[in-house]
């Protein structure tokens, strides 16, 4: 539930540039943490902590160490997630995918923390689960499209965006791919 009854007319045009009580997205970091040291527990992946993990997520200036869970089984997707002073997190899901949580946190969205954790958590359920596809494919101008699809019970989400020409060779060198990716390896009881 948003902070904000706006109404039929919607938000004023300076609530599109405006951002109330930034410190309401705090918990996010905390039930971020939680989650993935759950899925540490729970699952064969290699946890990882340092500053600038990954370049591409840490171009906001990092509140704390990114984490980044890498399951042992290379068909399996891994998850980064790097956390900024808004505060927020931004999440690298797979090879391509970057979410952050929030989306905008502008007043006009009216985000809030349960429902960034929520869709967090859902979409984390899907990758964990290899219920999560990405792919590359070239188009005839030489540029490129980028795609992934997440499905769940409570999730159905997918999308696509453009690669820039220049950028193509980024992308798996350039080649046509589709990446499946596999449920996450279970841990394996101690003796």
């Amino acid at each position: 539930m948003g902070r904000f009854n706006w109404g039929r007319e919607g938000p004023p045009d300076e609530a599109y540039s405006r951002v109330t009580e930034p410190e309401r997205f705090l918990p996010l970091i905390d039930w971020t943490l939680e989650l993935l040291s759950k899925l540490e527990a729970e699952y064969d992946v290699i946890r990882e902590e340092g500053y600038y993990l990954d370049p591409q997520l840490d171009r906001t200036p990092p509140s704390r160490p990114a984490v980044r869970l890498t399951p042992r089984q290379d068909a399996s997707a891994p998850i980064v997630a790097a956390f900024n002073d808004l505060p927020g997190i931004r999440v690298r899901f797979g090879h391509y995918l970057i979410e952050p949580f929030p989306d905008c946190a502008c007043d006009a969205c009216d985000e809030c923390a349960e429902g960034e954790f929520q869709n967090f958590k859902e979409t984390v359920e899907a990758v964990v689960a290899g219920q999560f596809r990405e792919w590359f494919r070239l188009e005839p101008d030489g540029s490129g499209r980028v795609g992934r699809e997440f499905w769940s019970e409570a999730l159905h989400r997918s999308g696509a965006s453009r690669v820039e020409p220049a950028s193509v060779t980024r992308f798996a060198g350039g080649q046509e791919h589709v990446l499946e990716w596999l449920p996450w390896p279970r841990r394996m009881a101690g003796p």
